[in-house]
């Protein structure tokens, strides 16, 4: 009995195995399980295939054209029925329609059997459809349909929920070449539409176009879930229902820099600067320090936009900038971006001291024209130092010596004699000359021993500068081929400004000061057409690649410059005579 049923068992194995070899996909079906559809919610495509096949077979990519693709899931099930084993592969994706009309689902290819085309219809969602019983919908604003390349745009989506839900996910929006990211934290608010009340929940973003042109702003996508009550319930658990939105897509045109704006591109409703003194100017005294903070603010921009302040000062006095500092915050969804510079002022001479003007060049999104934001010129007047006025010398007055008085009684005198002058020798110099000797050899000794050691200082100091120095080329250059490697314009300024500053050997200079410093008109070229790819209509990518070829014979000539003398380390074990 025993060995029976193991025969039957391995028959039955055999019969399986056999059956999962032979069998093959005969039959491939796609359906919708709604049709027509609204135009913010979601429908599902079901595709079926005859046998069992790996879940990659099937390729919704076809279907982003004309619809926001979501998750889609992979379920097989086999049958066995009297030895006969039926085995099937169920493919089940969410679709939501862009626009209204009618769309074709396309033809799906599953193990060389191909499924049938058909159309669905998308209709519009209706203000009528909206107050009788939606549950949940999305709207969405945009601040300004037309604006100016790199110029802020709010955009806002709104999702209303008239119903529980359990758990849920707003997208953002998405546009091609362009920077977005949410600002401040979400607003929740009730309100009636259509005689329903909803808990709106409140998104704002903020998107900076990259690149001119006309774009379709793709609205964002809602998944979650929802209570069910039409569907009976067991026990704790409640029944959900998975539910999906989208809101309405917007278009959004960018213009591109104007072919008469010169200067540092900064596209803004407002810009302003102004400073601030560390100190008392209508009290300046030569010697003494001030300090001057220059602040400009810019709205609808972020601190990366912001330029350099250019401040000229005579040469009566001497300056010493600090590092800037620029910080970006958020106000009623707009960016307000800020950078501070301050500036050591040290006067040299006395007198009237004219500061000069301070011009910021912006461009006013608002009137489409060139405006400065300005810091009037100043006069100062610089009191001289204390003791530095000259001394005025008395004369020196001749004064005789008194004759000496004499006693009567220690010398006796006659009328015809006459008084005696006593003269009185010299007085000795306060110091011999071996005194003065001595001195002199004890400085030029003390002289030599100082310059003996600030050699060696100097000479230390020289090799930790050039090991440091070394250091921050191959950094700020591997975060410069990473970010062109990736395309990550908004950082490659900084890096190729931060390498560029480490070859002239002063961190703190600019890009442009870099470029004029390193005297070379080809890369000169080749930069300013960078930007100008980058900021226009134009490929960046060619001339980024172009940009890096240059860098690196840059880079190539500043290896092969010259070791610091001192640098190079003396053999471990020199060879001995």
């Amino acid at each position: 009995m025993r060995h029976s049923l193991m025969r039957c068992f391995l028959i039955f194995s055999l019969m399986l195995i056999s059956a999962s070899v032979l069998a093959d996909v005969t039959d491939v079906t796609a359906t919708v399980d709604k049709n027509p559809i609204m135009r913010d919610e979601s429908f599902i495509l079901e595709v079926t295939a005859n046998d069992e096949v790996a879940a990659g077979k099937f390729d919704p990519s076809p279907l982003l054209k004309d619809f926001v693709v979501g998750r889609t899931s992979t379920s097989r099930q086999t049958q066995v029925i009297n030895f006969d084993t039926t085995r099937t592969t169920r493919w089940q994706t969410v679709l939501i329609p862009r626009e209204i009309g009618r769309f074709t689902i396309p033809s799906f290819n599953i193990e060389g059997v191909s499924t049938q085309p058909f159309t669905v219809e998308v209709l519009p969602v209706s203000q009528n459809k909206n107050a009788q019983g939606r549950d949940i919908f999305i709207t969405t604003e945009i601040s300004k349909d037309e604006v100016y390349l790199q110029q802020q745009v709010k955009y806002t989506a709104k999702l209303h929920v008239a119903v529980d839900l359990q758990r849920g996910s707003l997208t953002a929006p998405q546009i091609a070449d362009a920077e977005i990211e949410q600002v401040g934290q979400d607003k929740e608010y009730s309100e009636i539409v259509g005689g329903r009340r909803y808990r709106i929940i409140e998104r704002t973003f903020s998107i900076i176009p990259q690149k001119s042109g006309t774009f379709n702003v793709q609205a964002p996508y809602f998944e979650g879930e929802m209570l069910d009550n039409s569907r009976r319930s067991f026990g704790f658990f409640n029944r959900t229902r998975t539910i999906n939105r989208v809101g309405e897509n917007r278009f959004l045109t960018v213009k591109p820099i104007p072919d008469n704006y010169d200067h540092h591109w900064l596209p803004s409703e407002h810009v302003e600067i102004h400073d601030e003194w560390q100190g008392d100017i209508n009290n300046l005294t030569v010697g003494d320090p001030i300090t001057r903070t220059l602040t400009l603010t810019a709205i609808g921009v972020v601190e990366e936009q912001l330029p350099e302040i250019v401040s000229q000062y005579p040469d009566s006095v001497k300056t010493y900038p600090d590092q800037a500092d620029s910080t970006t915050v958020e106000r009623n969804g707009t960016f307000v971006a800020q950078r501070k510079e301050s500036i050591a002022i040290i006067p040299n001479t006395d007198g009237l001291v004219t500061l000069p003007e301070i011009k910021v060049p912006w461009f006013n999104t608002r009137t489409g024209k060139t405006e400065y934001a300005t810091i009037p010129a100043k006069q100062v007047n610089i009191k001289a130092a204390e003791g530095t006025q000259e001394t005025v010398s008395t004369p020196e007055t001749n004064i005789q010596p008194q004759a000496p008085e004499f006693s009567p009684r220690s010398q006796a005198t006659s009328p015809n004699s006459a008084i005696p002058t006593v003269l009185s020798n010299p007085p000795l110099p306060y110091w011999s000359l071996s005194s003065w000797v001595l001195l002199v050899l004890w400085l030029l000794t003390l002289l030599a021993w100082f310059i003996s050691s600030r050699r060696k200082t100097l000479s230390v100091d020289t090799v930790k500068r050039h090991t440091a120095t070394h250091q921050n080329e191959q950094e700020a250059w591997k975060k410069l081929v990473n970010a062109a490697k990736t395309n990550d314009s908004k950082n490659l300024t900084n890096y190729l400004q931060q390498w560029l500053a480490v070859l002239c050997e002063n961190p703190q200079q600019s890009l442009a000061a870099s470029v004029s410093q390193l005297k070379d008109e080809h890369l000169k070229q080749q930069v300013t057409q960078y930007f100008d790819n980058r900021f226009g209509a134009n490929n960046a990518t060619d001339s980024l690649s172009t940009l890096m070829e240059s860098l690196k014979k840059i880079r190539k000539q500043y290896q092969e410059k010259p070791k610091v003398k001192g640098t190079e380390l003396s053999p471990l074990y020199p060879n001995t005579l």
